[in-house]
């Protein structure tokens, strides 16, 4: 008598085989948020150098120039005012300097008045 065996057929599994027409150099493709992304991206640095530039422009209007208060003594005008804190400077600029840190509308002047002057 002859012994017969039964074996079951298995399946065969095979490895999944990506198809071989993928191509390699396709380009890239944004969406809309990563486009904004981007431009926000190349937006930054010029953002961050006006903030500098601002943060130093308002440093140096902080010093501005040095003044000085004085006290208009007996029978001086402004004129003499101006040539005293700056006599190699035009007394005409000085004074309209003068009124411009002190308010004036006109050149007169009180004995004993304070005025704010430019320093040099």
């Amino acid at each position: 008598m002859a012994l017969v065996t039964a074996t079951a057929a298995l399946p065969v599994q095979r490895a999944a085989v990506r198809s071989s027409n993928i191509q390699t150099s396709s380009p890239m493709r944004l969406t809309v948020r990563g486009r904004r992304v981007v431009a926000l991206l190349a937006l930054l640095p010029i953002v961050v150098a006006f903030f500098l530039m601002s943060t130093r422009a308002a440093q140096a209007d902080q010093s501005g120039p040095s003044t000085a208060v004085i006290k208009v003594e007996a029978g001086q005008s402004l004129w003499d005012v101006a040539v005293a804190i700056a006599p190699n400077e035009d007394p005409r600029s000085t004074i309209w300097t003068i009124k411009a840190l002190n308010g004036l509308e006109t050149s007169e002047v009180q004995a004993g008045q304070a005025l704010v002057v430019p320093a040099s």
